[in-house]
């Protein structure tokens, strides 16, 4: 895939920020409920109601609007975090659990899970879906050192490292359980709850 691009005079005006959003948000909603290739350009126009030359417009080719919606989905979910740590209490703990029940908060809507899971199943085939998803993860992982660290100041480089890669791979493996559509098994009912306390204790101990 190549990176996108916006043909520069739709960016000038409100209007081709706001019809660049709704073809970004079609697009997203496309490939979290059936899967990349059942996305396409002409299906995201009639979603959007404008004809495909519009959405070329902005989005040239699928390749271009696919890199777009990985992009804007990696800095939707970084502001989404940041939102989070400023509203949380000053307390690490706290802070720590604010981050963590917000991913999984989010892995219950269909639209994050689904959208998740088809990235992540995308990054084992396509460069650049593999590339975003790597920053995706690199960007969790650093988010969970920083918290780490509040509540074990003074912890070893390699051990924090660790430690934050452990939580965001538990975090990520909780996307089988959670996701909307997954088989619902009633011993499993505390799992979430669990897997808050477990992320903890990695932090922790």
């Amino acid at each position: 895939m190549h990176k996108h691009t916006l043909n520069k005079a739709s960016q000038t005006t409100d209007k081709g920020y706001e019809r660049a959003g709704a073809i970004l948000a079609a697009a997203r909603a496309m490939l979290a409920e059936q899967g990349f290739a059942a996305l396409s350009m002409r299906g995201v126009a009639q979603q959007v109601g404008c004809s495909l030359s519009t959405l070329q417009h902005y989005f040239p080719s699928k390749d271009d609007l696919m890199a777009a919606v990985l992009t804007a989905t990696f800095d939707n979910y970084q502001a989404a975090i940041d939102a989070r740590l400023q509203a949380a209490p000053t307390a690490a703990k706290a802070r720590f659990l604010a981050v963590i029940d917000y991913f999984l908060d989010d892995l219950r809507t269909p639209a994050s899970s689904g959208l998740l899971l088809e990235i992540a199943a995308l990054a084992t085939r396509d460069p650049f879906a593999a590339r975003v998803y790597d920053q995706m993860m690199t960007r969790a992982r650093r988010t969970m050192r920083k918290l780490i660290i509040e509540l074990k100041p003074g912890l070893a480089p390699d051990a924090l490292e660790l430690r934050a890669a452990l939580v965001v791979a538990q975090l990520h493996g909780m996307m089988v359980f959670l996701a909307q559509g997954r088989p619902a098994h009633r011993e499993l009912a505390t799992l979430p709850a669990a897997a808050r306390a477990a992320m903890l204790a990695i932090a922790l101990d």
